[in-house]
């Protein structure tokens, strides 16, 4: 019996003994490197700059010959130089920050400046790079060689991907005015080991709008509730705003027809309109001076007759199917013909355009 109870008692022993020692090696272990619990409570750290909130070396692109310091709060500044010239000021902002990966470089964050000397009506942009982890500035991309005005980044297209830092960009034609840049670009650039260089420079292809057609849906490729960016990558061409997409504006497309016209409400593509002396149709072929009779026999049931306030009569295209819920073509008549028309969300064509 006491032979039998010591057994008992060593086995219990060995057992508590077994477990206090897998509790300790449990306790002590690292945890697995990629696990859910190692992500959770060591998150890896991929930057340490306060990007918004840091003094650069700028040039404006070029503007003076050796760059000045431009410190900037929550991503804005202003900075006077004796290097940029008596009575005169830079009001510079950053607008756009992307992070990546580059050959030879590592892990990389590239900042675009826009900087508006003052006083003047233009503006530069000057894209630069840096360290992530640190902030060491390791170059910029080069200057334009341009005989006329400097292409305008397009800010939301700026990325580093596959090797390369890239953005589409809107360059100058012959006969271009100030401010409306007809011709789109991707550029790339890539290190070479001492400097970033540009790789290369492609065309976008624009759309051919005189040969699309309007539908509740937009016009070709450009499609209602995309954003300005959108619609301009989608159209292959640059977009020139009267004002701000956030609020309302109106804006045109670079080569399109004249008469064609699109209206965006924080920074959603509402409605495109068109008018004289553009000869777009709609789907169905109705356009400016189809007649009141031909509407009605084109649309049926599906259009229905409202008046403005100055007493003018305007007729509105609802298709009747689910997907076309609260999309509408209106029609504004003159003497019993279209004048202009609006394709888009109901509110934004019987409005016409922004105030």
């Amino acid at each position: 019996m006491d032979h039998m109870l010591g057994a008992l008692i060593r086995a219990v022993t060995v057992a508590f003994l077994s477990g206090c020692l897998a509790l300790t090696m449990a306790v002590s272990a690292p945890t697995a490197q990629g696990s859910a619990r190692g992500a959770e409570v060591t998150p890896p750290r991929t930057e340490d700059v306060d990007w918004m909130n840091r003094t650069y070396d700028l040039t404006c692109d070029d503007e003076v010959d050796e760059p000045v310091p431009v410190t900037l709060d929550n991503g804005a500044g202003s900075v006077t130089s004796d290097a940029i010239g008596p009575e005169r000021h830079w009001e510079v902002r950053i607008q756009r920050i992307v992070h990546g990966t580059l050959p030879r470089l590592g892990m990389v964050t590239a900042v675009l400046f826009r900087c508006e000397p003052q006083p003047s009506n233009y503006f530069t942009e000057e894209l630069r790079v840096y360290r992530t982890r640190g902030g060491a500035e390791i170059g910029r991309t080069p200057t334009f060689d341009v005989p006329a005005f400097s292409p305008e980044f397009r800010p939301e297209t700026l990325e580093i991907q596959d090797d390369r830092l890239s953005a589409d960009l809107a360059f100058y034609g012959d006969r271009d005015p100030h401010g409306q840049p007809s011709i789109l670009r991707r550029v790339t650039w890539t290190w070479d080991g001492r400097q970033f260089v540009k790789r290369s420079e492609t065309d976008l292809a624009g759309t051919d709008f005189s040969r699309e057609e309007v539908t509740v849906d937009g016009i070709g490729p450009v499609r209602i509730g995309m954003s300005a960016e959108e619609v301009e990558r989608a159209a292959g061409t640059p977009l020139t705003l009267v004002g701000d997409a956030s609020h309302c504006t109106d804006g045109t497309l670079a080569g399109t027809p004249d008469g064609l016209s699109m209206m965006f409400m924080q920074n959603s593509l509402v409605a495109v309109t068109v008018e004289t002396p553009s000869t777009v149709s709609t789907a169905s072929g109705m356009r400016v001076g189809t007649t009141r009779d031909e509407l009605f026999d084109t649309y049926g049931n599906e259009i229905t007759t409202e008046w403005t306030e100055d007493g003018a009569e305007r007729l509105i295209f609802a298709p009747t199917a689910p997907r076309f819920e609260k999309r509408v073509i209106v029609f504004d008549l003159a003497e019993g013909q279209v004048e202009r028309f609006s394709a888009g969300t109901r509110d934004a064509t019987t409005v016409g355009s922004c105030p």
